[in-house]
């Protein structure tokens, strides 16, 4: 008879290696939730999934909304306890470092109570303790901070420095230590931020656009540009009127839809208003992933009107439809677009420009479509499941010794 310990480290060596992911929140929309949410569709075959979070998942609109088939028998599901969970409710507004910060404290003691053969975070840094994989939208050490990212408690001398070493402390974690990490980042644009900071070179994994776009024929689509994104001043959608509406100036009946998800109330009823004067402008809230695949596909061109937006997601659904998508001239949708000069605009009157430009020239209409066209397969959920499986991969197999931890370079 074999020796009980022979058999235990047989069976040990049969087991899925196991993976805990920490995620804040995993809702059902915007950029973030779609790489966490096809982080856990990629994983869960291959290895054994734990999610780290600070609330429960409502599956069934995650899978409506992203793509996604998740189930909770795929994985286990660990939600903070009630000790940490109760801070949040001492910040009077969204405290977003907070949230990292707790399910940082939790990914941690989970992982000293289970031993995962891997860890990772799918919502920037994350100091685990040990080297892990982080997922980096935008640093959050990083400063200055976008300014559409600050609110008027964050101007109050004292109060934001004090806010970070609270978080700093609950979390347990050190700057140093979340730098230890394989870092992957969403773009280059956020890329260069990342080692800026910590002096690593992050990998570039883009986010995934998940769903069937139709291929539908350039004659056949609206005569119409597309905007996606939430009901939020940040993604100023007045621009993106301004832009139809000098374009339609010219003489060019071009239409506007957006299809958004509504944030801000008060926000919704000014560009509601817009919408009721402008008989061409279109508002859908509540679309299928299937739904928004297909509207957007039915559209010729794409506006995008964010400034410094961190990847910006919407900007890949256009692509992934076969829109020719115009973008504020800053952040990740410059590379989305590849970062062809001629889709790019600082400002209502050189985005009219640019529009009415590409309008009246069939030949370069055919050329920025064809662009676009070898765009698309960056940004496939294929692609961003392997990636995401081929890091996990090294992680667990001890393929990734990141050594001593960097200083700021």
């Amino acid at each position: 008879m074999a020796p009980r310990g022979g058999a235990d480290l047989r069976s040990r060596a049969m087991k899925r290696p196991r993976v805990l992911v920490a995620q804040p929140y995993l809702g059902a929309n915007g950029g973030g939730n779609v790489v966490a949410a096809w982080t856990l569709e990629a994983l869960r075959g291959e290895f054994e999934v734990t999610l780290a979070t600070l609330g429960a998942v409502d599956y069934a609109s995650v899978n409506r909304n992203l793509g996604t088939s998740l189930q909770d028998r795929d994985f286990q599901v660990h939600v903070v306890p009630g000790r940490y969970s109760s801070l949040l409710g001492y910040i009077p507004t969204q405290g977003a470092q907070l949230e990292i910060a707790l399910t940082t404290r939790w990914a941690r003691e989970l992982d000293a109570r289970e031993h995962f053969d891997a860890v990772m975070s799918t919502q920037n840094e994350m100091d685990f303790g040990r080297p892990g994989v982080q997922y980096v939208h935008y640093p959050w050490a990083y400063l200055p901070r976008p300014e559409i990212e600050l609110r008027w408690f964050h101007r109050i001398p004292g109060i934001l420095a004090g806010y970070r070493r609270f978080c700093g402390w609950l979390s347990q974690g050190t700057i140093e230590g979340s730098g230890c990490n394989l870092t992957l980042a969403n773009s280059t644009f956020v890329a260069r931020k990342v080692k800026e900071y910590y002096g690593t070179e992050p990998e570039v994994v883009y986010p995934p656009v998940p769903g069937h776009f139709p291929d539908i024929p350039w004659k056949e689509r609206r005569l119409s540009a597309v905007a996606i994104g939430r009901m939020h001043p940040c993604k100023r959608w007045e621009m993106a009127v301004e832009v139809v509406d000098r374009v339609r100036e010219r003489g060019i009946e071009l239409g506007l839809t957006l299809i958004n998800q509504p944030t801000d109330r008060e926000y919704g009823r000014r560009i509601a208003r817009m919408a009721e004067r402008r008989p061409w402008f279109r508002i859908l809230t509540g679309l299928t992933r299937e739904e928004l695949a297909r509207e957007v596909a039915l559209h010729r061109y794409g506006i995008h009107t964010m400034e410094e937006e961190h990847f910006g997601i919407a900007v890949a659904e256009m692509v992934r439809a076969g829109c020719i998508p115009f973008v504020h001239d800053s952040g990740g949708p410059v590379e989305i677009v590849g970062g062809l000069r001629e889709l790019r605009f600082q400002d209502a009157a050189e985005g009219a420009g640019r529009l009415a430009a590409v309008f009246g020239d069939a030949a370069l209409t055919e050329r920025l479509a064809a662009a676009m066209a070898r765009q698309k397969q960056l940004f496939s959920a294929e692609r961003f499941c392997e990636s995401l499986r081929a890091v996990v991969r090294r992680l667990c197999g001890g393929q990734f010794s990141p050594g001593a931890a960097p200083g700021r370079s």
